[in-house]
């Protein structure tokens, strides 16, 4: 018994060092991954899978708890047709009805919110504001020739901008004498000074654009830029009407301001200055 409990320590770790080559023997001679890919290899065999696909369920004619017969797919068809709810005007239930009173006096009930205000407004017109270019012949002489163009913006914001103006261009790759355009290219028979006296057209790149337009002999280039819109404000007590105004003109009515953000063809979007608030005005 001495000796034994001299000795426990060595016995012990002996013991730990069986059960430790006891697990290493364990693992080494598993076999159960192999087993679990034969498995999944017999399975996936080519040949062998002998599955049936489940039969499309019959949604049209299913009994309920009650026992009542139900079509399920009619169910289905108009949830997926369903329209969106509508929380706007004139629904009340986040929009309460207002009373507005008008400049003359007289007291407004606003239900759908166009009674009054931006909402109120109509658009009546619009017109397109064109870019022009035009060539207009030429000018000089010898090594002195120049190609004279015509230029007309109508939606540039300064009023003389949008006047008629009448540059030159010397040669290819030069812009012209208003900074307008840069010259690419002149098409036509090149003449014994080296220049192109009789040209048929001609390649741009206007400024401030990345694309080419072409003007030909006769064949002006033109596209629209913008619009101008006219618009009319016709309330109880207040009547006004703006002719041809055009993006960042500011009108004043309902006794508030309302800048022109954006034009189109057939729309004039509008924001209130005292609420930020965008309205779309649509053409009738």
């Amino acid at each position: 018994m001495e000796q034994l409990k001299q000795h426990y320590e060595k016995l012990i770790l002996g013991l730990a060092m069986l059960a430790l080559v006891y697990a290493a023997y364990i693992i080494v001679m598993d076999d159960s991954e192999e087993k679990i890919e034969a498995q999944v290899l017999e399975r996936n065999k080519p040949g062998s899978d002998d599955k049936k696909e489940m039969p499309k369920i019959n949604m049209r004619e299913i009994a309920d708890n009650a026992g009542k017969t139900r079509n399920y797919e009619a169910t289905l068809a108009r949830l997926e047709k369903a329209k969106p709810l509508n929380l706007g005007n004139p629904h009340n239930l986040f929009n309460p009805v207002q009373w507005r009173v008008a400049r003359d006096g007289t007291v407004l009930k606003v239900e759908r919110g166009n009674e009054i205000g931006a909402g109120a407004v109509r658009l009546s017109e619009t017109k397109p504001l064109h870019l022009k270019v035009e060539y207009r012949g030429t000018s000089g002489t010898g090594s002195n020739l120049r190609y004279r163009f015509a230029v007309t913006r109508e939606s540039a914001q300064k009023k003389k901008e949008r006047l008629r103006m009448t540059t030159t261009a010397k040669d290819e790759n030069y812009k012209d004498t208003r900074d307008l355009f840069t010259l690419l290219k002149i098409e036509g028979s090149v003449n014994a000074d080296g220049k192109v006296s009789d040209p048929t057209g001609f390649q741009l790149r206007l400024a401030g654009d990345t694309g080419i337009i072409t003007v030909g002999k006769g064949k002006p280039f033109q596209r629209i830029d913008g619009y101008t819109a006219s618009l009319a404000y016709d309330t109880p007590g207040e009547n006004k009407s703006y002719v041809n105004k055009r993006v960042g003109d500011r009108l004043f009515f309902a006794d508030d301001g309302h800048n022109i953000v954006a034009i189109g063809e057939s729309e004039v979007v509008l924001s209130t200055a005292s609420t930020s608030k965008r309205t779309t005005i649509r053409l009738r």
